[in-house]
Parts: structure tokens; sequence; C-alpha cells
């Protein structure tokens, strides 16, 4: 009997293992009458059937890019995990190091945006400002009060996040502007291990609710595939 519950044990995780080397795509967006079908965050093995209804617009998330589907028809899902080793370098590697002309890196906290935001090295921790015209000052002030001015130097839109504001997992900050009228917030939810491609970061972005980031993640990926 225990021979017979191990032999069941093993074919099930054996039948897991399996399951999760094939999912090598991931839905990122879903509208029209099959989203429930197809929510976010749901992996499809490469040889899955994707069938759309009449008003249906998918977003998918392969190794190096992104593809939007709309129905009615039915896809194969390997039209976006088939990608070549050389694309998936080079489309990650700008994702990973800011490298993407006139974009953040995902990874960068966006100056303009308030929300949830993911990182994964809390002492590398950059925040990007559209304007490099001129130099730009903001306030940054966290939960417990603490208060540190930064700014970034005329022409350049990259500045180190404060080191007297040591960011932690789960805290408010808050982004104050002069004369704005309303200030921003962000949230840091820190990942305890880099992804290692793009869909293991859109699993993790949609996972702990970093909606900026999947959308520049969408956008940039987008370039390369559609």
């Amino acid at each position: 009997m225990g021979s017979k519950l191990m032999l069941a044990g093993a074919a099930i995780v054996a039948a897991l293992i399996s399951s999760s080397a094939l999912a090598s795509v991931v839905v990122v967006r879903s509208l029209g009458p099959s989203a429930k079908a197809y929510p976010p965050g749901k992996t499809l093995p490469e040889d899955a059937k994707i069938t759309l209804q009449g008003g249906d617009v998918v977003t998918l998330i392969g190794p190096s890019t992104a593809k939007t589907l709309r129905g009615p028809g039915t896809f194969e899902a390997k039209q976006v995990a088939l990608t070549s080793a050389a694309g998936q370098r080079g489309r990650f590697g700008a994702l990973r190091s800011g490298e993407i002309a006139q974009n953040p890196s995902i990874w960068d906290v966006d100056a303009t945006q308030s929300g949830k935001m993911c990182i994964t090295d809390a002492t590398k921790l950059h925040i990007w400002h559209p304007q490099s015209q001129g130099a730009a000052t903001v306030q940054i002030k966290s939960a417990d009060g603490k208060s540190q001015a930064l700014t970034w130097a005329s022409g350049k839109s990259l500045a180190a996040w404060p080191a007297a504001l040591p960011v932690k997992s789960g805290a408010e900050y808050e982004l104050q502007w002069p004369d704005a009228a309303d200030n921003g917030k962000v949230y840091f939810v820190l990942v305890s291990a880099p992804p290692a491609d793009l869909v293991a970061t859109a699993q993790v972005l949609i996972e702990n609710g970093c909606q900026n980031q999947l959308d520049l993640l969408v956008s940039s990926a987008s370039k390369g595939g559609e």
C-alpha cells in the first residue's frame, strides 16, 4: 500500500514538473467574453490553443516578446513562445539594465506615477524623471515622518534613491513636488530573487499588483513582438 502511494505521489510531482516546464507564456491582459477563461496571470504551455470570440482582446508575454490576440479565432501559444535566443537576451537585457531609449527600466521608480513598485535590490534603486532639460527636485517623505530632498541634475533623468531613506518592503513613500496640487505615493514590494525572463517577470508583477511596471513591460516587449 505504501509503495503504491509513493508511486502515485511521484506521478503527481512529475506531472506538476512537466506542466510547469511547458508553461511558456503568461496572460497579462484580457478583455471580452472570454476574459474569465484567460485571466491575467494564467500560464499556457507552448502547444496550447487559444480560442477567442468576437470582442476578445488577450495580451500574452513569452520569453522575449509580447503579442496581442484579437478574436474571433483560434491561435497557438507557440506564436509567442517560440522566439530566438538572441531576441530573448536583447529584449530582457534592455528591460533589466534600463537601456530602453526615453523610458525607465521597469526596476526604476517612475517619479510621475503612484502605486505599488516591485524592486529586486533596495540598495541599487534609482528614480526616473522624464524632464532632463533642467534641474528638478522632489521631496521624499517616509511614513515615519523622515524627509529627504532628491535632485536631478540638468540633463539627467536618473538619480539614486536617497540613502537617508532606506527602502522597506510594504512601506509608503510620498513624493512632494513644488507647487503641485497632488503628491505621488509609492509602495514598495521587495522581490526576493530577480526574475529570469519576461514570463517570470510578468508573473511576479501580476502577483504583487505592480501594475505600472507591468504596463511598461508589455509596452516595451510589444515593440519587438507585434
